[in-house]
This record gives C-alpha cells, structure tokens and sequence, in this order.
C-alpha cells in the first residue's frame, strides 16, 4: 500500500536540511517551485501515480523559510491563493423537479472536470450552500448532479481532518499511523441540493450514487482509492437523516476548533459521520483489527471461553458450568428448568453444581476465574481501560426463610429487606465498550451503622479491595494504564491515600464532600464556583425516571433530555488527612480537579455540577475534557446492573441459601456482560464480520427472517445486531436512536428459541421459509 510521504517531518531533519541547503548553494532556481521539483527528484517524493509531490514539498519548503531554516527564492507573487473562478452570473434553476426521485428524468453524476463545470461548481457552491465555498487542500473530486429539469446539486471531496479525536478514536491509529494513512481517508467537504429542488430521497439516492463512483473516480485521477469517507454535520441544526439513511454511522462530535479558523476561535460543534467503501478498510490503513480481542464470543464457543477449566475441584462440574451457561444464556430472563425443558438429567446436574457446600471450590470466584483470565486478554489489547467500580443490591425479600441473606433496606415500620450486595468492577475501554468483569464481591450487610463497626468491616473497604484489585492486574498488564473511576461513596482520604501508596493504577472520582482545603481558604466546592470559567461546552443530559424516597436514596423527579451549557474548569488541590483517628497526621494527597457546573439552573430540573478529583495529569481543556468523557462512560455500569436485574432477571433466582445465590448471579453476571457487548460492538463497530458474535445457524435464521420481512441481509456484525433487535421489537424508523439492551435481550432470546426449530427443520431437510411457518405454527409439529 503507498504509504503518505513525512515530506515536513524528513526535510527538516539534519541531514535533509544539509542537503536542501546544498542544494541551494550550488544551483540557481528561478522560483521556488522549480526548487520543490528538484527536491522531490533529490529524496523521492512520488505520488502512488509516480509522479513528483510539488504541491505538498513547496507547503513544507515554505513552512521552514517562514521559520527561518532555509532561505529560499523570492515568491515571484505576493499574498495567498486566489478564488476560485466562478460564473459571473447565477445557474439557472431546475425547473418542474418531480417530488419522488424515482420519477426524475434523466438523473446522473458528472465527474467536474472542464474549466465551465469548475466554474459552474463554484458558483453554486458559493451563492447557494449555507456555508459557501472554501480553500480545500489535498486530493479533491467534485460532482454536478444533473437532470433533464436542470442542475439539481453539487458534490465535493477533499482532504480530511488532520485529527479529530472521536474519528481517531473510532478507527484505533496512533499519530504515526494516521500521518502515514491519512491520505486515504477523504471528506465530504460540500454536499448541496439546491434550494429550489424539493424531492423525497434525492439526498440519499445522491449520496449512494457518490459512494459508487468515487473510488474508481479518485483511482483515476490519484493512483490510489480512499477507503473510509467521513463529513460533518453542524448537531445544532441538523440531524444528518439522509446519511443514516444512506448507512453512514455517526461515531461522535468535534471539539469546536476548525482548520482554517484562528487557535482560539470557537466555531459551532458538528456530529461525524463515517462510511466506508470496502469491508477491509482497516487493514488497508494497517490498524490492528478491532476484532482480535472479540474472539470466541460467537454461540459455540463462548461459554467455553469464559467459563471452561474454571478450578471447581471436578473437572465433571466445570464442564457443566459450560453447558448450563450455554443454555442460561439462550433464554437470559428464564429460570433454569424453563431452558432445560423438563430435561431431568440437566436440571439434576445443574442443582447438583449449584448447591455444592459452602466450604466447596465452587465460588463465585472460581466460577468467574476463566472469564477474568479472559477480560485480562482483551485488556492487553488496550493502551487504556477504565475500571469502573460500582454497588448495587440484589433484593431476594420474596424468598422468605433463604439463608444467608442480609438486611440491604430497612423502612419505618418493617423489619427490612433481605438481600446481598454486590460491588463490581467492570473493565471498559476508552470508547467505552466493556471488556468484562475482572472481579465481582459479594456481601451479606449485617444493618448496623458505619460508625459502630471497626474498620476493616465498613463498606470502604469495598472500594479498597477493587483498588488494589486494579494495581494487581496493572503488574500482569504491563504498558496498559488503568484508571479506576468511581462515584462519590468513594470519597473518602483513605482511597486517594492507597492511590498513592500503590503507584501503579490511576484513580477518578467524583466528590461529594464540600472540605476544607486549608485553613483560611474557601471549601472545594464553593472555591471552584467562584474561579473564572476556563472553557465553555455542552453535555447532552439524557432522560431518566421518577425515583421514590427510600431511607438510602434521596426522592428524585423525573428528568428530561436536554443540551446542557456547562463551564469548565480544572486544577491541582491538596487534600488534608482527616484530623483524628488512625489517618492523623498522614501527608496530604495532591490530585488534579475538573470542575463541571451549569451556567443557569433549568426549570424544574437540578442543576448539572461534577466536581472530579484524579490522580491523571490535567494541564490543559483537552485533559480536562478526557477526564470527563471518562467519568462519563461509569453509567456503563449502571446500564450493567439494569441488564442483570431487568434482562436475565437475577432477582428471580429461587435458591434457598446465599452462596449458592452468588454462584448463580456470578454466571447471570457474565451473560449480561455478553449481551452489552453485543449492544454496543454492534454499534460501535458495525463493518465486523458478524460471525464474532453470532453461530452460523443463527445467521441463517436471521437471513431467513429478512428475507420473509424484506429487510437488508445481516451481512455484517451491525445488520445482525439490528435484525436481532428487530426480533425483540425494534421499528427501526428513520428518527429511531439506536437500539439499546432491552430490545437485544427480548430479541435475543426470540432468536435462540427460533434457532432451535431452525435447527429441527434443518434435520428434517426441510428447507423452505422458517419463518413463515411459525408464524402458522406449523413448524415443530
């Protein structure tokens, strides 16, 4: 593959500086072009097409003649580019345009390649396109959508962003890799359909037509093909319907910053959008293949992956946990004899497992041993994951006389609720797919308060153990940097104390308590409130429920979704040790603070304000603005939580002591897991092959589902994930957002039992429409 030449970066080294300026010596160069055409014929700067990179070599010549590195000619003309040439009069306009785009005559793309098309592509782009024209750089194609009706729109490539974080993110380069790639990525730069054409899917039946011939189009004129197209939307105008509709992903927003605006401008946030035009994109850009850590997790394979040679003392037991979470897993909300089907023998074996003896290898931790072993695998693949800590209680009060059990709840006049609680640790990389659950606790609260127990009972010291949890996975992780986020119960001296103590793992947390700093200074709180803001930027507030009062949770409104406009603000505090007890007189800990609060309070709602106290270095808005993102994604946890209560009904299970509740919630736990990752891998990165989630004979029920709805075919991982949401009840319509968990676990457990009488059909060699059949309820019989 051609890779771009580093012409700055290789000119501007010693030796390339020595040559150039030996160049310069002994010849005389009439301008300074021809000494760019010597100095790409002295270090082989070629294009993929052979020919010499002039236009790029006399950018970075000028580049070190403004720095006063080399000294070259003087410019033959002063000042910068001219305009474009456009017209000198407006285009006609497209007349008797029809309202359906099937029924346009006459419809095409034309290639802009004459000095009248370039000139009519101009003057449209500068009269009529909202954000006129401008001096793109780099390899450029353009189109004129023309009809018999007249000119209805044009189209323009060209170079793309230099770097944008979320599409950085998204493709999984370094800096080096995207300075060498980056020329096979292009931008749609202007996309136009005039004002007075007024067509129903014009938008999209234009983008399809682009997406065909773009490829062999920039073959042409570049000697290379770009592989992945992305554009910007402006979020707070429009919603980019015809790019979804066209199959183009959105995979985020820019910072605010543009290229051609001043450093310290701010120019409106728009939404990327990505497309890409060959399946194998990134390995044409040489990324490692975001697949590699997913393997194993199709439906033959994954239960032995994440829960075969798990040390329960048997090896008999261990292949048992392999099938019965293989089926667990096939219908995540059902109890074990619904999945088992009245087969005795498995039930048998399955309560066998279960309720072992307490003082037995079959733990919670051993069950769970081969798919920690596992997420450690996928972790390595990461530069760096985010530990998300987190409890959450597990209500078993409708099983009365469990043994076990502790009170989680206590209100006026009852005698409690019985439960267990459950603090996890879940690992997520920083585009916040999870990859999996290194540890999980279990505890039966005993209902006494805080103060009354010693310290090594209180519940800190959850938070503690999954700390040192973290740093003792960072020493068998190596170069992979972890940072443990937290929510505000972990706000307390002695974690940031043990942080420091550890050295090796890095911490996030969001405060809750408003201390004193130092004496005669404000508190945390109210000093940051009355700093000057140091950037501005908007979060969007997601929705949420109505919440009654309980004695451990405040009352809570229900929530609307809305843009909020927050001021931003970090530096560097100093938190005091607490003034008694076994803490006394301990060193203050230093850590950095990003500081997040709502400008005006909005009506009827609270006030958006985080105050983030971390170990990670924030020197800047871009620090700043990572370390927020981070904390942002702890709410994959909560969704966690939501998937094993909701989706594979935890609470439900009817065990009759406490260990053997945690062994079967350990194995729950891990299926939720799998299904978030089917969610989120599905839309995150659709192009993979869907058979990293998925069996064959799944696929070829999913095929035949399409089929008989008329759907597209799953041919890739994010056309299954959508067709098994179908299945549980997605619509799919245009202004849908995409489909999140519920909708994957009621599909998905429409589709294991449409699997099986798949699978009934196939041996009995009938071939024709499965589908079809069930809905008669002629299949099985």
């Amino acid at each position: 593959m051609h890779r771009q030449h580093r012409i700055l970066e290789t000119i501007s080294e010693r030796e390339g500086l020595a040559r150039i300026s030996a160049l310069l010596a002994s010849e005389s160069f009439p301008h300074r072009t021809a000494v760019a055409k010597r100095v790409c014929s002295e270090f082989r700067f070629l294009d993929a097409r052979g020919q010499p990179q002039i236009a790029t070599c006399l950018r970075a010549l000028r580049t070190l003649d403004s720095r006063g590195t080399l000294q070259l000619p003087p410019p033959i003309r002063r000042g910068g580019r001219g305009t474009p040439r456009r017209l000198g009069q407006p285009v006609p306009p497209a007349l008797s345009v029809p309202h359906i785009v099937n029924r346009i005559q006459g419809l095409q793309l034309a290639l802009v390649r004459s000095a009248r098309q370039r000139s009519t592509w101009s003057e449209l782009i500068e009269r009529e396109h909202p954000r006129g024209a401008a001096c793109h750089v780099g390899a450029q194609v353009r189109y004129l959508l023309l009809s018999e009706h007249g000119i209805l729109g044009a189209i323009g490539f060209a170079a793309a962003a230099l770097s944008l974080a979320d599409r950085d993110r998204f493709i999984g380069w370094d800096a080096d890799l995207r300075q060498a790639c980056l020329h096979r990525l292009a931008n749609l730069s202007r996309f136009l359909i005039r004002r007075e054409v007024h067509c129903r899917n014009l938008a999209s039946k234009a983008l399809s037509l682009c997406l065909r011939r773009l490829p062999a189009d920039f073959r042409d004129r570049y000697g290379y093909a770009p592989v992945l197209l992305e554009t910007f939307v402006e979020r707070d105008l429009y919603r980019g319907t015809c790019f979804l509709a066209a199959n183009w992903s959105l995979i985020g927003h820019t910072a605010g910053r543009g290229r051609h605006a001043p450093s310290d401008a701010r120019v409106p946030v728009k939404s990327i959008f990505v497309y890409p035009l060959r399946p194998d994109w990134r390995r044409v850009l040489g990324v490692p293949n975001p697949a590699r850590p997913w393997t194993g997790l199709d439906q033959p394979g994954w239960a032995q992956q994440e829960f075969g040679d798990a040390p329960l003392g048997d090896v008999r037991l261990s292949r048992r946990l392999v099938l019965c979470a293989k089926l667990s897993a096939s219908a995540p909300g059902a109890s074990f004899p619904c999945v088992a089907q009245s087969d005795q023998a498995l039930m048998k074996g399955y309560y066998r497992m279960i309720d072992q003896p307490a003082d037995s290898q079959v733990t919670s931790a051993n069950i769970l041993a081969p798919h920690r072993a596992q997420t450690l695998r996928r972790m390595r693949a990461e530069r760096c994951v985010l530990c998300v800590q987190d409890g959450s209680d597990l209500n078993f009060a409708e099983r009365p006389g469990c043994q076990g059990l502790g009170l989680i709840a206590k209100n006026r006049g009852s005698k409690g609720t019985l439960g267990l609680h459950m603090h996890s640790t879940l690992a997520l990389n920083t585009a916040g797919l999870p990859l999996g659950l290194p540890l999980i606790q279990f505890e039966a609260p005993d209902g006494k308060r805080e103060r009354d127990k010693p310290r090594c009972e209180r519940k800190t010291q959850r938070w503690l153990r999954g700390l040192r949890d973290c740093a003792g996975m960072a020493g068998q992780l190596g170069a992979v940097r972890l940072v443990s986020v937290m929510d505000r119960e972990a706000d307390f001296f002695e974690l940031f104390h043990e942080c420091r103590s550890l050295g090796t793992v890095e911490l996030l947390v969001r405060a809750k308590h408003n201390r004193r700093l130092a004496k005669g200074q404000p508190k945390l709180f109210d000093g940051l409130r009355g700093a000057p803001a140091q950037a501005q930027m908007r979060i969007e507030v997601l929705r949420s429920s109505a919440r009654r009062g309980t004695r451990r949770q405040k009352e809570r409104a229900a929530r609307e979704a809305r843009t909020a406009e927050v001021a931003l603000r970090w530096g560097r505090v100093r938190l005091p040790s607490p003034g008694k007890g076994a803490l006394k007189g301990l060193e203050p800990v230093g850590l950095h603070v990003v500081h997040v609060r709502e400008g005006l309070k909005p009506e009827g709602a609270e006030r958006l304000e985080w105050c983030l106290l971390t170990s990670v270095e924030v020197s800047g808005e871009a620090d700043a603005k990572r370390v927020l993102e981070w904390y942002r994604l702890r709410w994959r946890i909560e969704d966690w939580h939501r998937v094993l209560k909701t989706g594979c009904k935890a609470e439900y299970l009817a065990h009759r002591r406490g260990e053997r509740l945690q062994r079967a919630v350990t194995i729950k736990a891990v299926i939720a897991w799998r299904l978030m990752v089917m969610t989120l891998l599905g839309r995150d990165t659709p192009e993979l092959d869907a058979s990293v989630l998925f069996s064959d004979t799944e696929l070829a029920a999913l095929e035949d589902f399409t089929r008989d709805r008329g759907l597209p075919q799953p041919d890739n991982l994010g056309r299954a994930v959508l067709t098994t949401a179908q299945l549980g009840g997605y619509l799919n319509r245009k202004h849908d957002g995409p489909p999140g968990h519920k909708l994957i676990w009621e599909g998905y457990t429409r589709l294991a039992a449409f699997t099986q009488c798949y699978e009934i059909v196939m041996r009995l060699g009938k071939t024709s429409n499965l589908f079809q059949k069930l809905q008669a309820g002629t299949t099985c019989g």
